[in-house]
């Protein structure tokens, strides 16, 4: 017995919920994470003839519709547990992900303190349930990887390799109650994303004090903050946001450098790179200085994308 990729149940089938994962990091579907069951929920999930397939960028749970009733009827609370594991397919993924996750951590979810999905219609055929009090997955939802309630849902090669994610759904927190009036129940998560500043670095012949970063849509700033020496006796002008700009997969962002002259600014770059995942550094780990590292890492982090033009 199978079911379609979107998640909709074959025939005989009805669906007990669903997990539906996105990142505000990606404006299209893209597998950057996948899931697998712990060995105690495949068992469940086997003996009762349970299907799990993926839905979205999560997973969606159906049962036999001639069982339903059964394994719903009555139910009490961890009589029926769904425990699932989301691991990071990119290797960027901590790095464009906010917060930043300790590696000695994750995210613990529980269907008993989702909250609604504010705006819902509360007469809709879905009930829609947010696993994480804010609109985004916060610090709070953190877990080290030794305490309790995530030590029985790790392998051994989990403390190597952690997930980034752990969900626990109870089926009689909403899925028996929902069910009973007909109303399918989706869980929801939230990944929020890292803001950065930009920083460019101008290489030229000489420093030069009338160029100048533009943004043609008038929402971000850049100010000249020195320059640099580079070899062959050329130098790298710095040029740096004052607004953090939220990592994205495609910018929409259109830079240019330009030049003021007495007859006015003269385009030299008309449409300058964008940041690049791989480049984010945190502000101060330039310096090998201990104490300033030390002072970075106990105020505010400030992430800054490095973007260099030859």
């Amino acid at each position: 017995m199978s079911a379609t990729s979107n998640g909709a149940a074959v025939s005989g089938y009805t669906r007990l919920f669903t997990v539906d994962l996105t990142h505000a990091y990606w404006s299209q579907p893209h597998a950057w994470v996948r899931h697998a069951l712990t060995p105690a929920t495949l068992d469940w999930a086997r003996r009762r003839d349970l299907l799990v397939r993926a839905h979205r960028q999560g997973v969606a749970v159906f049962c036999d519709a001639a069982r339903r009733d059964a394994l719903l009827g009555d139910l009490k609370p961890g009589e029926a547990v769904a425990t699932i594991k989301w691991y990071a397919n990119d290797e960027h993924f901590s790095r464009y992900t906010a917060p930043v996750q300790n590696s000695a951590a994750v995210y613990f979810l529980q269907s008993a303190t989702s909250v609604p999905q504010t705006g819902e219609n509360p007469n809709a055929a879905v009930l829609t349930q947010r696993l994480h009090a804010g609109n985004a997955i916060d610090a709070s939802n953190a877990v080290p990887i030794t305490a309790p309630p995530l030590t029985t849902h790790l392998e051994r090669a989990d403390r190597l390799s952690p997930p980034v994610l752990v969900v626990q759904i109870d089926l009689a927190d909403h899925v028996a109650s929902a069910s009973a009036n007909q109303i399918c129940v989706d869980y929801t998560v939230h990944f929020d994303v890292r803001a950065t500043r930009w920083r460019y670095y101008y290489v030229c012949e000489a420093s030069n004090d009338a160029l100048a970063i533009v943004d043609l849509d008038e929402k971000v700033s850049f100010v000249a903050s020195g320059s640099e020496p580079r070899s062959g006796g050329r130098c790298a002008m710095v040029f740096e946001s004052e607004q953090e700009i939220a990592m994205q997969q495609q910018y929409p962002q259109r830079f240019q450098l330009r030049e003021r002259g007495r007859s006015g600014e003269r385009v030299l770059i008309r449409r300058l790179p964008n940041a690049e995942v791989g480049s984010v550094i945190q502000q101060g780990m330039e310096t090998k200085q201990r104490q300033e590292w030390q002072e970075a890492a106990q105020s505010r982090a400030v992430w800054v994308s490095e973007i260099y033009i030859n």
